[in-house]
């Protein structure tokens, strides 16, 4: 499958899932959905690439086994821990702000915006549909890569889901395990996850594999930490202590607890 090919694939893949996603969120009122099947959305246009190349070959296949489980897991844990709780307060505001007709607004401030950026990330499917020969010593390492960051975000998944069941936890901000390490150690195994993607489906005529990863890393360090923590500085006033002694986005061993009751 040749280059241009596979990306107008993966482009009208993705403007269908996320037209119809904005259609559902239109009588839902709640465009927060989209965050909820942003893994799946990968999943989709993987598989969609796989059954349009026909011939099954190891680095192909291996790429979408790999962007199916994490995919699928971020996706089952997004909705079962916002199901049913609404819009995200995020998306609540500009609603409130964004006039009467919002509605057709999300669709290309939100979903579209998202969409993009979705493809921006694709480079590894994209690539590993390029060049589907036998793995070398870069892509094998892809792997290793890859499964350090997928136990790293279930981990820290794991760890906040139980802070928050815990009913003496509210009000409070979780400093300890990989959140003591990172303030954000699940963006973090996300992006290594990513980067493991793009090492297994690199080779020299697909370098341009590695921009996925590079644009996601990017969103995560500077749009999607800053838009959450001004909130939960809002929200909690012993964030500004946790902010103090925690690194943003990439891990510092040794770092102190700096949380406490909110």
């Amino acid at each position: 499958m040749g280059f241009l090919e596979a990306y107008a694939l993966a482009a009208a893949t993705v403007l269908a899932a996320v037209s119809l996603l904005w259609l559902l969120s239109v009588p839902l009122r709640d465009a927060s959905i989209i965050d909820m099947f942003w893994g799946p959305l990968f999943v989709v246009v993987a598989w969609v690439l796989l059954y349009a190349a026909g011939e099954v070959q190891i680095r192909s296949y291996l790429v979408t086994l790999l962007v199916t489980l994490w995919g699928l897991r971020l996706g089952f844990h997004l909705i079962t821990r916002n199901l049913g709780e609404g819009e995200d307060s995020r998306y609540r505001h500009w609603r409130a702000n964004g006039g009467e007709r919002w509605w057709l607004k999300t669709y290309y401030r939100v979903f579209l915006l998202q969409g993009a950026i979705a493809l921006l990330v694709a480079t590894p499917l994209i690539a590993a549909f390029q060049r589907p020969d036998e793995l070398g010593v870069v892509n094998l390492f892809g792997i290793a890569v890859w499964l350090t960051g997928f136990l790293w975000e279930l981990l820290a998944d794991i760890q906040l889901t139980r802070f928050k069941a815990d009913p003496d936890n509210e009000g409070r901000i979780l400093d300890t395990g990989l959140w003591r390490l990172s303030r954000h150690p699940n963006y973090f195994g996300d992006a290594v996850q990513w980067w493991g993607l793009g090492l297994i489906a690199v080779e020299p005529g697909t370098w341009w594999a590695l921009i996925g990863p590079a644009v996601m890393t990017t969103v995560f360090v500077t749009l999607s930490n800053d838009v959450i923590e001004r909130g939960m500085k809002k929200r909690r006033p012993n964030y500004a202590a946790y902010i103090e002694n925690t690194p943003p986005f990439f891990p510092r061993p040794g770092g102190r607890r700096g949380g406490g009751a909110g």
